[in-house]
């Protein structure tokens, strides 16, 4: 594996290791989490653009009620869907950095026939991309998603708006879809890769979150290489998301229940007793859902 080359104030020229690129994989999945923010390559919405992953509706039992001139059989509640919700999930990606990109604003590699050479496509997704992408999954989830009824905190989530309101005869519950963009504490340190300057030869490049290397070569290989299917490396789809009754694969990042009330209760209203009902007089029994929210459908957002 082709590592990107720093320098060392005793070594020289050395590969840089997993803790060395903590910092820049940290500074593109915040990238990452802007364009997400923005609607852009990678993002989730529901009902909006985008391929279509799951779809969920909110469904509730009713009051009903039998009528009639004489005592009434009890009716037994309804259903009925309230809301559908569809989930969507722009997976289009922008095109690879050209050549001259990758040789400017890329880094260096060592090679074992040519000495140091830009990294390509394929080796900066390998290295690079491969350690954000695994931040990204079951680490500090920046640039992910959850879904949950609150903020699930450990860092800044943004709230995107609504994912599933669960509607039961007495009340709602609201899930929330929320995008991580930054954790509490920035991690690793400053250490930077190494350019081809055509001047002064070797020379590090910057690495915060608005640089050249960051948004121009490291974030439009990494929507590419988890969005496209480009067979980049064994990451192809990681930061897709799916939304399912079994999670099939992948790492779950949330659970949300359709509930009903699980119980019945049975009311009458007739004539006063020992009466005699007149023409106008009107027997009703009533069945109205009660007792406690039961899981009717229980759906996993997760990440595939």
């Amino acid at each position: 594996m082709s590592r990107p080359l720093r320098f060392d104030g005793t070594a020289g020229l050395i590969e840089m290791t997993d803790a060395d690129l903590d910092r820049i994989c940290y500074y593109l999945r915040v990238a990452f989490a802007n364009v997400l923010q923005s609607g852009g390559h990678g993002s989730v919405n529901v009902g909006g653009s985008g391929t279509t992953f799951g779809s969920m509706s909110d469904t509730s039992r009713t009051q009903r009620v039998n009528t009639g001139s004489n005592t009434q059989p009890a009716p037994g509640t309804g259903t009925e869907t309230d809301a559908s919700f569809t989930y969507k999930q722009i997976i289009t990606g922008p095109s690879s950095p050209s050549d001259n990109t990758l040789n400017t604003e890329g880094f260096q590699i060592i090679d074992g026939t040519s000495g140091t050479i830009a990294a390509t496509e394929a080796q900066i997704a390998a290295t690079v991309i491969s350690q954000t992408i695994q931040d990204m999954r079951v680490g500090d989830e920046v640039g992910t998603y959850r879904v949950s009824t609150s903020n699930p905190g450990g860092g800044t989530w943004v709230d995107m708006g609504t994912w599933f309101i669960d509607t039961t005869y007495t009340s709602t519950t609201t899930y929330k879809l929320w995008l991580k963009t930054a954790h509490t504490s920035i991690p690793g340190s400053n250490i930077y890769p190494l350019v081809i300057d055509g001047v002064a030869g070797l020379k590090e490049v910057d690495i915060i979150t608005s640089s050249d290397l960051v948004q121009n070569v490291l974030l439009p290989i990494l929507q590419r290489d988890v969005l496209t299917n480009n067979g980049l490396s064994f990451q192809d789809n990681s930061l897709r998301y799916n939304q399912q009754v079994t999670q099939v694969s992948g790492v779950a990042r949330g659970t949300i229940s359709d509930t009903r009330l699980s119980g019945t209760s049975e009311t009458q209203n007739n004539p006063p007793a020992g009466t005699d009902p007149g023409g106008a007089d009107v027997y009703k029994t009533f069945s109205t859902p009660s007792g406690s929210a039961a899981n009717h459908n229980v759906q996993i957002f997760y990440m595939i």
